[in-house]
């Protein structure tokens, strides 16, 4: 359960408010995001890492609604 908080946390600080690509995140939504896409990979996948991190964003963007900061690269390390 720690290791889904830290990798909510994680997300959060790069998409939340004030973050690296601060889309106004919230970490319910960083939480609702992460356990849809765990829906649909296998656990073992899952390594909680900046791949893992970009997925997510994917799903808030594409079915949470959420847009990318206009002027921004999302390829950060």
């Amino acid at each position: 359960m720690q290791d889904f908080i830290d990798f909510i946390d994680y997300v959060s600080t790069f998409y939340g408010p004030g973050g690296v690509y601060d889309m106004g995140v919230t970490r319910l939504d960083v939480a609702i995001a992460t356990g849809y896409y765990l829906s649909g990979i296998n656990l073992s996948d899952f390594a909680a890492d900046s791949i893992d991190r970009g997925h997510v964003r994917d799903v808030l963007i594409e079915k949470m609604g959420y847009t990318f900061p206009v002027g921004k690269s999302s390829c950060a390390v």
